[in-house]
């Protein structure tokens, strides 16, 4: 019964390396095809948030426009982060009357466009 549970021990832990190994080199060729259709990442300043539900209801808002893919509220930071859908562009008109509808203001002076 020991030889037995033994042996099964063994091939566990000689088969965990292989598995480990195929999970990591599956996890790099993702980044590498993903690279060439990365969608757009914008920031804003948004007033009016003042806790962490704010948040919540400003991204509600944010994600019914089609175009963008996510949001994510800042109360803290007063910013709001909107990630574009690859081959979409984002309307300003669209976003600004989202988050009036979302009881917030959006400074239009604060676009930032980043390349992570």
């Amino acid at each position: 019964m020991k030889t037995l549970r033994s042996i099964i021990i063994m091939a566990a832990l000689l088969m965990m390396p292989a598995h480990i190994f195929a999970q990591s080199n599956a996890q790099e060729e993702q980044p590498q095809n993903n690279q060439q259709s990365q969608p757009d990442t914008l920031r804003y300043t948004v007033y009016g948030m003042d806790c962490p539900g704010c948040e919540g209801g400003l991204e509600k808002q944010v994600d019914k426009i089609p175009a963008v893919k996510s949001s994510k509220g800042n109360w803290v930071k007063q910013e709001l982060q909107v990630i574009v859908k690859p081959d979409s562009s984002l309307r300003i008109r669209e976003l600004k009357k989202r988050v009036k509808k979302a009881n917030f203001t959006l400074d239009m002076n604060t676009t930032k466009e980043e390349d992570e």
